[in-house]
């Protein structure tokens, strides 16, 4: 497979080519005449000392990459800017000069704007953009592989980025493509079979084996394609969104791909995580045809979750209920709805996911734990261990290195969070004890620590809204992704139902508001399933709920309207 060879009169030639047809997501009919000229002058290099961790996309980010000409609107520049450096490619420094112009007049924050110089073909910058790695050497990286389209500036592009941020470069000698791939951080990583497609002069077994030694995956699952379309990118039906979660799809039952998609869900149901348990798949309504609904197509920024929407494209709402299902999975992120732009709408294979590449924050601070999940045997006291390593280079910070925690009897409620405090064991090792433990309880928990540059990390990554959850003694409650060796599969998947109840803001603090059509009565229960409150809509459409008084947590917000019919969502109180 390796190609060594440089053609430069058929390079030359490709940039005339390119200059008269207008690329698309797919192969054009020039590129498919070109396909023998992927990889050209690719080199790969010595695998990175292991062991290795590839870095998920829901990990600590210090910026984006996007690319001009830009296949994003303005409004979503301007947004990610309020929260990390853009960083925007651009063939020149005089090119830089007019996007700077463009930004300052679109509202973007200039003083997160900066440019990578290095030509490039498209603005697919998930496709071939870095792949950010940790080594063994506990130095940052980036691992290449071979873009799948004979796009030469493009597939150089990864070493340009290497040189920009200062870090190591690795090249693997793989054909693949970042829209088809998706990582959890913790050695897992998804596919679906195109890449041994792409591959086929390799086995599959070569294939894990070199993800094992480039990106340090130890378990790489490699699925069919349910989509059946001409792209075969996972990221166009499914998403990591937590170590133990994902994010897939669900079509109408009519469609005829409507089982295809269902088998895929069952198989995360059912397949182990890092973390011991198996994965809680959340279900996303996309309903396809001429409206582009794609999202699973969506970024995550730290704790910003950025969701191509249709807009007023969109007669039948699936952006409301799109924005719920995200609201539901991912409790304490923010979720933002980004309507294309005209000049590059979203397609259902092709939105916003594929045209931005998060970039790993390098001076991260990383909380290294496998929690304790589900059913346990009683015990009076458990121990948390966790390692944390501060790579910006600063001190950890030691009277804020802390396990929140809270105990739950039957039939309580939550109480307060405590804290306990971690201590070093030797290395960057530490741990913490969680005492006075009921025989029978649950316990929730959380790891915080900062450090000098002040960073300040949780694990789990969004902290109060969604602990690591385990119960004890004669009260197995494997919700939180706790131990499921009892539970069905079935249990373990949020099938999409439509509603029209939307709680806005979530989480809440103070107050939120509950939205229903034809809404007759709200009740809200709290987690132990306690009737908290109860509230008439008497003839409107949107109720204000105070919940200023609650314990923090998470609540069950019921609506039964004029028809009978009841829907619920869930709301997190912090």
């Amino acid at each position: 497979m390796k190609k060594l060879f440089l053609f430069s009169l058929l390079i030359a030639a490709q940039f005339v080519v390119l200059a008269q047809l207008p690329l698309t997501y797919q192969m054009n009919d020039d590129e498919k005449a070109r396909i023998g000229e992927i990889g050209l002058g690719f080199r790969s290099t010595e695998a990175p000392v292991g062991p290795v961790m590839n870095i998920a996309e829901f990990q600590p980010s210090q910026g984006v990459l996007v690319r001009y000409p830009l296949g994003i609107p303005y409004t979503l520049i301007a947004q990610m800017s309020q929260l990390v450096p853009v960083t925007t490619a651009v063939s020149s420094n005089s090119q830089a000069n007019s996007v700077r112009s463009l930004y300052q007049s679109n509202g973007v924050n200039m003083d997160n704007v900066n440019f990578v110089i290095g030509a490039t073909d498209s603005y697919w910058t998930r496709d071939y953009g870095p792949w950010f790695i940790i080594d063994g050497n506990d130095e940052f990286g980036v691992v290449d592989f071979i873009y799948n389209r004979p796009r030469h500036n493009d597939d150089a592009h990864m070493q340009t980025m290497a040189e920009f941020l200062g870090i190591n470069f690795f090249a693997m000698d793989m054909e693949h493509t970042g829209g088809n791939y998706m990582t959890d951080g913790y050695g897992t990583a998804a596919s679906t079979s195109l890449v041994l497609e792409e591959n086929s002069s390799m086995t599959e077994q070569e294939i894990r084996e070199m993800a094992h030694d480039y990106l340090g995956i130890d378990n790489y699952l490699i699925t069919s394609d349910p989509l059946g379309d001409y792209i075969a990118h996972i990221d166009c039906w499914g998403k990591f969104i937590g170590v133990d979660k994902v994010m897939i799809a669900q079509l109408p039952t009519s469609d005829s791909r409507y089982q295809d998609y269902e088998d895929v869900a069952n198989l995360f149901a059912n397949t182990t995580t890092p973390w011991g348990n198996k994965y809680r798949v959340y279900r996303v309504f996309e309903p396809g045809g001429s409206i582009a609904t794609p999202y699973t197509n969506c970024l995550i920024l730290n704790d910003h979750v950025f969701l191509p929407v249709a807009g007023t494209y969109n007669s039948q709402s699936y952006d409301e209920d799109a924005v719920i299902t995200y609201q539901n999975a991912m409790p304490g992120y923010t979720i933002v709805p980004i309507t294309q732009a005209t000049m590059t709408p979203w397609e259902n294979t092709d939105a916003l996911h594929c045209r931005t590449h998060e970039i790993s924050d390098l001076g991260m601070l990383l909380i290294r734990h496998y929690p304790i999940l589900g059913a346990q045997p009683y015990q009076s006291s458990f121990t948390i261990r966790t390692d944390i390593n501060a790579y910006s280079g600063q001190s950890l910070v030691s009277d804020s290195l802390l396990v929140y925690y809270r105990i739950t009897e039957p039939n309580q409620t939550a109480g307060n969070w405590q804290t306990t405090t971690l201590v070093p064991v030797g290395g960057k090792t530490f741990e913490a004890t969680i005492s006075d433990i009921e025989d029978t309880c649950q316990v929730e928990y959380y790891i915080f620590a900062k450090d000098q540059s002040n960073r300040r990390e949780r694990h789990p990554y969004i902290g109060a809204y969604d602990p690591h959850i385990f119960t004890v003694g004669q009260n197995p409650n494997p919700g939180g992704g706790g131990s499921d060796d009892d539970t069905d599969s079935t249990d373990l998947i949020s099938d999409y139902s439509h509603t029209d109840l939307q709680v806005m803001p979530n989480p809440a603090h103070d107050y939120f508001r509950a939205t229903a059509s034809n809404g007759k009565t709200l009740t809200i229960f709290n987690s132990n399933g306690q009737l908290v409150a109860t509230q008439s809509f008497n003839g409107q459409k949107t109720i204000s709920v105070d919940c200023s008084s609650w314990r923090a947590g998470t609540y069950f917000v019921r609506v039964e309207n004029n028809y009978g019919s009841v829907k619920q969502v869930k709301v997190v109180v912090y």
